[in-house]
């Protein structure tokens, strides 16, 4: 597939070709950027373009403008991934007098913990709670838990608003370069 940009770096319209030799037809004044079906919407350095001049296609450097919001995308993504993971691998916690725990935090371990806060809504007797932690199932106090809870929700806030700030300077980023610079 070939998009097609003028000198601004506006982009007007694609066509379907498989290859630069069976492109027949560039705009006048538009350059073809070549995008491999198998790898769109991705755009990277090593894509080829071509502006066909006396009727062969020649290698032509994308455009700063025509790269960036692909490079945006891919960033965010990349960024979304590192977040997730980072949620996902757990926190670290001194809920139980000032001896750092790691706690597990993956999508069952939340459900758990969700699971475990409904109980105790619904259970004012209930005062010790057994939960896992690296070194193995510790009995926690009603406080110490609820404590964990809020442990949790902050480390988890946290990291989301720090993706959430990082996606809005990737926006703002002007050039490819400075949304290269952000990085998890």
């Amino acid at each position: 597939m070939y998009l097609f940009y003028d000198s601004n770096g506006r982009i007007a319209s694609s066509i379907g070709a498989l290859t630069p030799e069976e492109l027949t037809y560039i705009p006048v004044g538009y350059t073809a950027l070549y995008l491999d079906d198998n790898e769109y919407p991705d755009i990277k350095n090593s894509y080829t373009n071509y502006t066909v001049i006396d009727g062969m296609p020649q290698y032509t450097p994308i455009p700063d403008s025509v790269r960036l919001p692909y490079t945006q995308e891919s960033k965010i993504e990349e960024i979304n991934i590192a977040c997730n993971l980072e949620i996902l691998n757990g926190f670290d916690s001194s809920v139980l007098g000032g001896e750092s725990h790691h706690y597990k935090f993956d999508m069952e371990y939340q459900a758990n913990m969700n699971q475990q806060m409904g109980i105790l809504s619904l259970d004012p007797i209930i005062e010790l709670i057994p939960w896992p932690t690296s070194i193995g199932v510790i009995v926690h106090t009603k406080s110490q838990f609820i404590q964990l809870l809020k442990d949790a929700n902050d480390f988890k806030s946290s990291r989301l608003f720090r993706y959430f700030d990082m996606k809005s300077q990737i926006m703002n980023a002007e050039t490819t370069d400075e949304v290269k610079l952000i990085n998890w």
